[in-house]
């Protein structure tokens, strides 16, 4: 065994919320009917969005407008932190 510290590597960890999302898919599998499944992931190490909708209509209009409601609300919060940032002089 070599002496050299463990290195993890970012891309595993990002790697890991799509493998987690698939895991969530296979064990649903069977058990209600797919309404849609998002995984989303931001550069900057921002929070990812993960959607999975088990729903027995499979309505699209829900499936993209939670998609949109949840992109618009980590749009809104990047906005108010930009926001605070150039009012305290950091640019």
């Amino acid at each position: 065994m070599n002496d050299q510290p463990l290195v993890e590597r970012p891309e595993i960890k990002l790697a890991e919320r799509f493998e987690d999302m698939a895991k969530r898919l296979r064990h649903n599998a069977g058990t209600s009917t797919f309404g849609g499944a998002c995984v989303i992931v931001p550069p900057g190490g921002v929070d990812s969005i993960e959607i999975l909708i088990l729903d027995s209509q499979g309505n699209l209009a829900q499936f993209f407008s939670t998609i949109q409601s949840r992109i618009q609300v980590a749009l809104t919060d990047l906005q108010e932190k930009q926001r605070i940032a150039q009012g305290l002089g950091f640019r």
